[in-house]
């Protein structure tokens, strides 16, 4: 797959290869989908974070958005060299996804979102050029879940009751960048390296305007958390 004309600048004279997060629920197939992005068109692939070395939940939020932040950065790098680059989970999870379990102790936005926010200013993070949200229908992913025996998903059934907010959060997104988000039903799984591929190419020039998207999202999750507090405690 030859590099779109509209990639992203990167340094003075180099042009960067599209950026494409991948996102949705556990067993949804993000890490299928990102490896036949590789074997499609050669995407260069950056895997979901592992959060092994996290320290303890109320002292994690400078751990995670510093760990993203490396994570963006490895991205950045493949797309100097690569035609496409997929990155498996979206850097900025840690807005909707610690709002949710807020009451669990995780650090909410407003200790996420200066964090975030001098990241974004500094360069060292940054909106995809484009998000896949994989959808998919409960009893979808309970199957697929059992068809997968490599990996245990231990929060597997809790981490389901974040359908609705998760879907809210990309929908806010797509709300403000149209062509820069796509929800995608995985039912008809040989479609979606032809769906993601087309939306690849047909992305607009440039690059996101991540202060813009960043502080309409804070904004968005800040209010949002209260409505979605009952989720996690369900």
């Amino acid at each position: 797959m030859s590099t779109p004309a509209n990639a992203p600048a990167g340094r003075p004279g180099e042009r960067l290869a599209p950026i494409v997060c991948l996102e949705g629920l556990s067993a949804v197939g993000k890490t299928t989908l990102a490896a036949a992005l590789a074997r499609a068109a050669g995407a260069a692939v950056v895997p979901e974070l592992d959060a092994g070395g996290a320290p303890p939940i109320p002292r994690s939020a400078g751990w995670f958005v510093d760990r993203h932040a490396e994570r963006w950065g490895q991205a950045r790098a493949l797309a100097a060299r690569a035609p496409l680059v997929v990155v498996d989970c979206d850097p900025f999870k840690g807005l909707w996804y610690n709002q949710v379990f807020a009451g669990q102790g995780w650090p909410g936005v407003d200790a996420q979102a200066p964090r975030y926010r001098a990241h974004v200013a500094s360069g060292t993070l940054a909106f995809a050029d484009l998000y896949v949200v994989l959808l998919a229908t409960e009893a979808q992913l309970w199957a697929r879940r059992a068809g997968d025996a490599t990996r245990s998903r231990r929060n597997f059934a809790p981490n389901l009751r974040l359908a609705v907010p998760h879907r809210d959060y990309y929908e806010t997104l797509q709300a403000a960048a149209p062509e820069r988000v796509l929800l995608l039903d995985t039912g008809a799984r040989d479609t979606l390296v032809g769906t993601v591929l087309g939306a690849v190419q047909r992305l607009p020039p440039g690059s996101p305007d991540s202060a813009a998207l960043f502080e309409h999202m804070a904004r968005w999750v800040a209010p949002f958390a209260d409505s979605a507090a009952h989720i996690a405690e369900g």
